[in-house]
């Protein structure tokens, strides 16, 4: 992260020389989206319970099973497929690297293996704790695993250049001489016509084009 901002925004510089602005999620958000999952989780257990108690004792056995998979691979699945729960989606959140990458499956594993760290003593008062003493509300799952849940809309900084037909210069520039025209590309839409007109000329005069 290079740089935080207004509103606790952070501006990270990708590999491939791209800044994204990424906002962590803060606490109210994390937990709308976790009620929501632990509601989807809640729900599809009582309905495995349901459908498998008329089987009696090897009913039951396979109910703890399911059990154990549906609160262990519920977050594990779904956050490696993007990112994002059903509950993540509809609060607009999505978890990643510290560095505004996807994160990995291994990094997905950590961050929710490690919840039974979070929810000591008990409702994930340590959790809780250590997101409100991080700017970027990372729990200590988050912490283990290097991920950072973000709200899901970023934006890529990137030069916003003139529409139009391109020609491939007539005499070999130098790379300065290249930055001084994408520079006065990426300014030209900000500038009257007549201030492109002259700056346009100084460029042919100074570029001998």
């Amino acid at each position: 992260m290079l740089q935080q901002g207004l509103d606790n925004q952070y501006l990270v510089q990708l590999p491939e020389g791209i800044s994204i602005a990424i906002t962590p999620a803060g606490f109210l958000a994390r937990s709308c989206a976790y009620l929501i999952d632990f509601a989807i989780r809640l729900l599809v257990s009582l309905l495995v319970i349901w459908g498998l108690s008329y089987f009696e004792e090897s009913g039951w056995g396979v109910i703890l099973i399911v059990l154990f998979i549906i609160n262990w691979g519920y977050n594990i699945v779904l956050e490696s497929r993007g990112g994002q729960t059903l509950g993540k989606k509809h609060m607009q959140l999505r978890v990643v690297q510290d560095n505004g990458l996807p994160a990995s499956l291994s990094q997905i594993i950590i961050r929710n293996l490690l919840r039974t760290v979070d929810l000591l003593p008990m409702a994930y008062c340590l959790g809780l704790l250590v997101m409100f003493f991080n700017k970027p509300y990372k729990r200590i799952g988050d912490w283990a695993a290097g991920t950072l849940v973000i709200y899901n809309e970023f934006e890529l900084h990137l030069p916003q250049l003139p529409t139009g037909h391109s020609m491939a210069p007539k005499v070999q520039l130098s790379t300065h001489e290249q930055q001084a025209i994408l520079s006065f590309a990426e300014r030209s839409q900000s500038l009257s016509t007549a201030r492109q007109q002259e700056l346009a000329e100084i460029l042919s005069e100074q570029l001998k084009l």
